[in-house]
Order: C-alpha cells, then structure tokens, then sequence
C-alpha cells in the first residue's frame, strides 16, 4: 500500500454522518459565533414576518439571503467539510506520522544506549564509573521523554524496569555495586525499548 492509498484507506474511516457534523458544530463554534449564526437565521425570520405581516417591507433577497447563510449554506458547507477534513488528518497523523516517527526516535536512542552498555563493561576506575553513569542518567531522562510522547503507560514500565530480571553479558567487569546495578538497569531498559518497538511495529496502522 503506498501512500495514496493509505490516505484513501484512512478517509474510508472518517465518520461522514450529519450527526456528528452538528455535533462538532456546536462544540466548535461556542457561544459567541452560535450567537451570531442564531442571529443571523432570526433576522431572516423576522424579516420575512414583517414583510408578509405589511408592518416593513424587505426585499426578498434580504430575508431569503439570511436565512439560506443561516440555515444552509455556513452549517451545511463550512463546517461538515472542515470537520471530515479535521477527522481525516487526525486520524493520519495519530495512527501513522506521529507514532512512526517516535518509534524511529526511540530506535536511535536505543541504539545509542547499547553503545553505552558496551563503553560501560569494561571501565578502569571509579572516576569513570562516575562519568559513565552520568551518561546513562542523561540517556534515561531523554529516553523516557520520548516514551512518554508514544504513551504514558509505556514511559511508566521504562521508568519502572517492569517486572523481569536481567543478566549481564559475559566478560562484564563491574568495578562496584554501584556499577553493577546500573549495569542490570540498563539492560533491562533495553530490553523494553526492544518490546515497545516489537509491540508497536506491529500495529496494522502503523
């Protein structure tokens, strides 16, 4: 499917019902611009009232005008328009563009943690150590940012180490407990940036 039809595909979604185009006209016009579009249809009424009633004479153009802005014309082309334009665009950059492209962020971050995990199997002082685990919290904070943008109960399970243990790969030296447990740590995030990928690449909308 390319991208042409992917658009197609999703517009094929989008509910193009009236009811929910009036719903979602009363929901966006608010107060002041429902105002003016009642004002509007009534000055159409009144008009027409008064010009069959002999009180004031308005020509038909004046009355008929009105109430064809009022009661057809905004609400019928505007606004269902603009709202299955709204819903199309919606739906394709929730469900493709903005998911895709966090998923592609989170990858590179990935990446960059395992070249951490790897610079940190073998450190030669504690000095480094120290060094090292500044780089590991500073890979974490913006790692789990960009989780967060995916959804919230994902950063939550990367920020939390979910729930399984992890084993450090053969020839890793650690030179403290302190190392070690970051070490673990480390390891256990990356294996869970492996699953939210896994997880979300494999969403058919994406």
């Amino acid at each position: 499917m390319d991208e042409h039809d992917y658009i197609i595909h999703r517009a094929t979604n989008a509910d193009t019902s009236l009811g929910k185009t009036l719903k979602v006209f009363f929901e966006i016009s608010g107060k002041w611009w429902f105002s003016v579009w009642l004002l509007t249809i009534l000055s159409g009424i009144v008009s027409f009232g008064l010009t069959v009633a002999n009180i004031a004479q308005f020509g038909t153009t004046i009355w008929v005008g009105l109430l064809l802005l009022g009661l057809v014309v905004a609400p019928a082309v505007a606004f269902h328009f603009l709202r299955i334009q709204h819903d199309t665009y919606k739906s394709l950059w929730d469900d493709k563009e903005h998911i895709t492209r966090v998923l592609n962020e989170i990858e590179t971050l990935r990446a960059e943690g395992v070249k951490i995990h790897i610079d940190g199997r073998q450190l030669s002082s504690n000095k480094i150590v120290e060094q090292w685990i500044e780089k590991v919290d500073d890979w974490r904070k913006r790692t789990g940012e960009k989780v967060y943008e995916l959804h919230p109960a994902e950063a939550g399970n990367f920020n939390t180490l979910g729930i399984f243990p992890a084993v450090l790969a053969a020839g890793t030296k650690p030179l403290n407990a302190k190392h070690q447990s970051e070490l673990l740590n480390l390891v256990r995030r990356l294996t869970i940036l492996g699953e939210i990928r896994d997880r979300w690449t494999t969403r058919k909308n994406v």
